[in-house]
C-alpha cells in the first residue's frame, strides 16, 4: 500500500511541481504527510491503516520529487547541497531504526502508533517553515516555457536505465538477497542470520553516512557529472565482483566488510545520476522527468523480489550476486555513451541551452 502510494505520488507530484510550482507542491506534500501520520496513530481498522499508508506513501514519493528541483534551482553549490540532504536521509533512517527498538521496548504492541504520532508531530515545524520559503525564481521565469526535449531523449533513456539498476540493487541486495539467500548459504540459522544481516546493514549504513558527508560531498562538484557517475558505478562494479568472491568462498566477515566498502563511495555515482536527472532538463519539465524516473524505478524495485524468488530454484546465490555485478556493468557501459552537463553551468545557462 505504501509503495503503491509512493509510485503514484512520484508521477503525480512530478506533474504538479511543474504546474503549480515548487513551493506550493512542497507545502501540499508535507501537510498530507503530517495528517496521514497523525491519523495512522489513531487507526483501529486494517482498511484504515492500509488507506492511510497509501496516502502517506503518496506524500513521501511526491515530496522527494518536488524537493530536488527546489534545491537545484535555489542553491549555488547544488551538488553539495543535494548530497548533504540525501545523506541526511540515510542518517534519519539509521536513527529511526534505533528509535524503533526503543519504542518497541517501551510500548510493545502500541509502538507503531507512537512512531507515527512522533513522525507527524516532528514534521509540523518543517511544514510551517515551508509556507515562509520563497518560490523558485527559476520556475517563475522559465516554468511556463514550452520546450521540445527531443535532443534529451537519449540522455533520459540512459538515466532511466541506470536509475532503475541503482534502485533494484539498493533494494535487492540488502533486503532480499542478503537475508533470504546469502545468509542461509553461509550456514547461518534463522536467529544467527538475523544478527548477521543486522551487522551487515549497520556497517553499510554507517559507511554510506560517513562517505556521504566526507568523500562524496568533497568530490561531487569537483568532478564533472559524467565522471562522477562513471567513477561511482565503476567503484560499485569492483565492489560487487569482490562481493561475489566473498560469497563464493563463504566468508561472512568478507561480506560485511565489502558491503561497508561498497556503501562508502557508491553513492557518488547514484547521487550524480539523480542530480543530472533534475538539473540537465529545463524548468518546465524538470519535475516531470524526475517523477517519471523516480516512479519507474520504484515499480522495478517492487517487482524485483518476485523475480528473484521465482528464479531461486534455477540460479544459485553466487550467480545471483554476480548478476548484480553484471547489472552495474551495464550501467557503466551506458554512462559512457552519453553527453551531459558538467555540473559547473549555472541554471540560466542550462535553460538557454534548451531554447
Amino acid at each position: 500500500s505504501y509503495l503503491l502510494g509512493s509510485v503514484l505520488g512520484s508521477f503525480s507530484f512530478g506533474y504538479l511541481v511543474d504546474k503549480l510550482g515548487r513551493k506550493r507542491t512542497l507545502e501540499i506534500g508535507l501537510l498530507v504527510f503530517v495528517l496521514s501520520s497523525l491519523l495512522l496513530s489513531l487507526s483501529f481498522l486494517p482498511i484504515m491503516v492500509l488507506s492511510l499508508l497509501f496516502i502517506q506513501g503518496f506524500a513521501i514519493g511526491g515530496d522527494s520529487v518536488a524537493a530536488g528541483p527546489m534545491v537545484i534551482e535555489n542553491i549555488t553549490y547544488r551538488g553539495k547541497a543535494f548530497v548533504i540532504l540525501s545523506t541526511t536521509w540515510f542518517l534519519g533512517d539509521f536513527v529511526a531504526a534505533f528509535l524503533g527498538i526503543i519504542l518497541t521496548s517501551a510500548f510493545s504492541y502500541e509502538a507503531w502508533r507512537v512512531s507515527f504520532a512522533i513522525a507527524g508531530v516532528l514534521v509540523i515545524p518543517f511544514a510551517i517553515i515551508r509556507f515562509f520559503i520563497k518560490e523558485s525564481e527559476v520556475w517563475q521565469k522559465y516554468g511556463k516555457r514550452k520546450v521540445k526535449i527531443g535532443k534529451g531523449v537519449r540522455l533520459l533513456a540512459v538515466l532511466l536505465l541506470v536509475s532503475v539498476i541503482d534502485t533494484v540493487i539498493s533494494y535487492a541486495f540488502p533486503f532480499v538477497l542478503l537475508p533470504d539467500f546469502i545468509s542461509p548459504y553461509l550456514g547461518f540459522s534463522t536467529i544467527q542470520g538475523v544478527d548477521f544481516v543486522d551487522e551487515a546493514i549497520i556497517s553499510a549504513t554507517l559507511a554510506s553516512i560517513v562517505g556521504g558527508f566526507t568523500v562524496v560531498v568533497f568530490l561531487i562538484d569537483r568532478l564533472k557529472r559524467k565522471t562522477a557517475m562513471i567513477v561511482g558505478h565503476a567503484y560499485m562494479l569492483v565492489s560487487f565482483v569482490l562481493m561475489t568472491l566473498a560469497v563464493l568462498f563463504k566468508s561472512p566477515l568478507g561480506v560485511i566488510i565489502i558491503f561497508g566498502v561498497l556503501s562508502f563511495l557508491s553513492p557518488l555515482g547514484m547521487f550524480a545520476v539523480s542530480l543530472v536527472s533534475i538539473e540537465a532538463f529545463p524548468a518546465s519539465v524538470r519535475g516531470k522527468v524526475s517523477g517519471v524516473i523516480s516512479g519507474v524505478s520504484s515499480v522495478f524495485s517492487a517487482v524485483t523480489p518476485i523475480i528473484i524468488f521465482s528464479l531461486a530454484s534455477k540460479v544459485n546465490v553466487v550467480e545471483s550476486t554476480a548478476f548484480l555485478a553484471g547489472l552495474v556493468g551495464v550501467a557503466v557501459a551506458s554512462l559512457f555513451s552519453i553527453n551531459t552537463i558538467s555540473g559547473s553551468e549555472s541554471i540560466e545557462e542550462i535553460e538557454d541551452a534548451w531554447k
